[in-house]
């Protein structure tokens, strides 16, 4: 004699994309943290996120820009750099012309 075998019928799972998921997060020895999923029963309860203090603005002068190169907006460029320039060219003019001199005596005394 046979035996039949009755198939109950399984709950109908839900899609992927409705599946309920918590996450626990766990840390090993070392401390290192790692996220666990389980699947959530349907009757729990999930916290609410929501973001306190009214709606978000975005401040564009007081937000930090690591790209932007330069002063604050509105700046007097600096024009010390050419001045120090200028001064250097000059002292470099002043030694080159000192060389001359000392050559020029030098030459004139190795002819006496």
């Amino acid at each position: 004699m046979a035996k039949t075998v009755s198939k109950r019928p399984q709950p109908e799972s839900p899609p992927v994309s409705e599946r309920r998921r918590a996450g626990l997060v766990q840390r090993d020895e070392r401390g290192n943290a790692s996220l666990s999923w389980r699947d959530a029963p349907a009757d729990e309860q999930r916290k609410a996120l929501e973001i306190l203090g009214g709606p978000l603005a975005i401040k564009t002068d007081d937000s930090f820009d690591p790209y932007a190169r330069g002063g604050k907006a509105g700046a007097k460029p600096r024009t010390s750099a050419r001045t120090d320039l200028r001064k250097l060219s000059e002292h470099i003019k002043k030694m080159r012309e000192l060389e001359a001199r000392k050559r020029a005596e030098k030459d004139g005394q190795d002819e006496d």
